[in-house]
């Protein structure tokens, strides 16, 4: 088993955990000298599920292209590059769409050997036995390590 890792994808939303997710996947990439991959994941309609967007951080705003879901994302994720301030790591921004779950997954799977750090949104207890958080589905699923912060 190979246990070297080539990055940290960090997966952001609106919710308090994921600012602390982001702090957490920071210190471990600046730990470990690995470069970041910040997610965010705009919940779109069926007919773009499929898009992934790769951002480069000067042309994060433009990038949005006057869609709702991608102008929340793109403020979300110039927050969280804002937050990450000046730390000693290379950050490449990246939009997906779909559902959060599916879309962390795929994802996943096209990156080498990442580590996903991720936090927990805490919806409830009956919703998360109804529906399934998506951490929870994330860590049941996914082929990498997986630390989910809450």
């Amino acid at each position: 088993m190979d246990f070297r890792h080539t990055s940290i994808v960090i997966a952001i939303d609106d919710a308090g955990s994921a600012g602390r997710a982001l702090d957490r996947g920071l210190e471990l990439a600046e730990a470990l000298r690995l470069p970041v991959r910040l997610v965010h994941v705009a919940r779109l309609s069926q007919a773009h599920s499929a898009d992934v967007r790769r951002i480069h951080i000067a042309d994060i705003e433009q990038a949005a292209g006057g869609q709702p879901e991608f102008e929340l994302a793109a403020d979300l994720l110039n927050r969280s590059l804002a937050r990450a301030g000046e730390r000693e790591v290379e950050i490449e921004p990246v939009l997906l769409g779909g559902e959060p779950a599916d879309a962390l997954l795929r994802y996943l799977k096209e990156c080498d050997r990442p580590i996903l750090v991720m936090g927990r949104r805490g919806q409830g207890r009956l919703a998360e036995l109804l529906l399934g958080s998506v951490s929870d589905q994330v860590i049941r699923h996914a082929e990498c390590p997986v630390m989910v912060v809450s």
